[in-house]
């Protein structure tokens, strides 16, 4: 149970009065709680009058007297538990280093009754009395998920299975997407679509669309925003943008897909709006969305008759079944996706470079075994595009 810190911070400085004046309680003029300001001034005052008395003792006859081993003990035992308890307030503070080692060491020889025997090896330590040495360390409250507030939500989307629906966050000053699942899937299908957080999630790469939580209740999760698709971005500004910006895209999404299928997956749902962009000030960053699709490499597993998803495939998929999609399907899409990136369409009998035609015919050959095999591959033809 939480406790009331202004009321245990009455009660411990209640505890903790002393019959001296309080010489140091102007090092702690920056605490706005006159209870906490009370006690760290105490606790300074009295640990230096004890340490102090320990010295002196050390180079008379070794002998720590028994009132003030209790006292010093009690004063140990005090700050523990104090600086335990407001842990996680904001109060929460912190003991100079050496203060706080010379402490721990001292619990070590400590005696309650008879007094304690001070080790030849003590310490010695500089004892401050015009800096404080207590200090509250920085907290910031972080909303829970159990806060509540209600958010306007806007739709800017849909796919074959989920909606897609954005609001600004007033408390991190950003845009947040929520992804929810469309009423009346199979189970199997909400299975999938749990399967794509869950898989979004493990992966680790700027170029991939971050996720945040899933949502159970509402069958949903939280991700980044981004400012819009490949597709749009491209189609209005395709006179505009320059080849070495397209050339940085181009290397974006190959690094985004050699990230991919390092971890043993095929995305298998390429297309022009899966591919998002975030724009900064200074440049922009595609990000992969969209992992509904997702298999592992070496799996055999897919929904018997599944529909083929993704813009960009084969058609001959549609033929020999989605369950057959290999590495030489996925560089086909990718093919395409590239051939759009560079120039904005996507047929090739629209396009007058041959250089980029000799790198899409091999990428869409109908014999799959002369597609390219990885992104690697895919990356050294790409270059020889721009060789002169």
């Amino acid at each position: 149970m939480a406790i009331n810190i202004e009321l245990y911070l009455k009660n411990k400085a209640n505890e903790i009065e002393i019959e001296t004046a309080l010489k140091l309680e102007n090092l702690y003029s920056d605490i706005d709680n006159l209870y906490l300001k009370k006690i760290f001034a105490t606790m300074h005052q009295e640990f230096n009058r004890l340490i102090g008395y320990m010295y002196y003792k050390k180079r008379t006859n070794n002998h720590f007297n028994a009132n003030e081993s209790r006292e010093l003990d009690n004063y140990i035992t005090f700050f523990e538990d104090t600086e335990y308890q407001l842990k996680s307030t904001k109060y929460a503070y912190e003991m100079n280093k050496q203060y706080a080692d010379f402490l721990n060491e001292c619990k070590k020889f400590i005696r309650l009754s008879g007094g304690s025997e001070i080790p030849e090896d003590l310490t010695q330590i500089r004892l401050i009395d015009c800096e404080p040495i207590f200090f509250l360390t920085q907290t910031i409250n972080v909303k829970r998920i159990n806060e509540e507030k209600r958010y306007a939500l806007k739709f800017i989307g849909e796919g074959s299975y989920a909606k897609v629906f954005r609001y600004y966050d007033d408390f991190y000053n950003t845009y947040i997407i929520i992804k929810r699942a469309k009423k009346g899937l199979t189970p199997k299908e909400i299975e999938r679509f749990e399967k794509e957080y869950e898989t979004m999630k493990k992966l680790n790469s700027p170029y991939i669309l971050k996720v945040y939580r899933y949502d159970k209740k509402e069958l949903g999760y939280y991700a980044e925003y981004c400012d819009e698709t490949l597709f749009d971005y491209i189609q209005k500004n395709n006179t505009k943008i320059t080849m070495e910006k397209r050339k940085r895209i181009s290397y974006q999404i190959f690094m985004a897909f050699k990230y991919i299928h390092e971890k043993e997956l095929l995305h298998r749902d390429i297309s022009l709006t899966n591919v998002l962009i975030k724009h900064y000030d200074d440049t922009s960053i595609i990000k992969i969305s969209d992992f509904g699709q997702v298999k592992e490499k070496n799996s055999n597993f897919t929904t018997v008759n599944s529909e083929v998803r993704g813009s960009l495939n084969d058609d001959y998929l549609s033929i020999i079944g989605f369950k057959n999609y290999s590495i030489e399907y996925e560089t086909y899409a990718l093919t395409k996706l590239i051939l759009f990136v560079l120039t904005g369409k996507i047929n090739i009998e629209k396009v007058s470079s041959s250089k980029i035609k000799e790198f899409v015919f091999k990428g869409t050959s109908r014999d799959i075994h002369a597609r390219y095999q990885n992104i690697d591959e895919m990356i050294v033809a790409f270059n020889k595009i721009f060789e002169k």
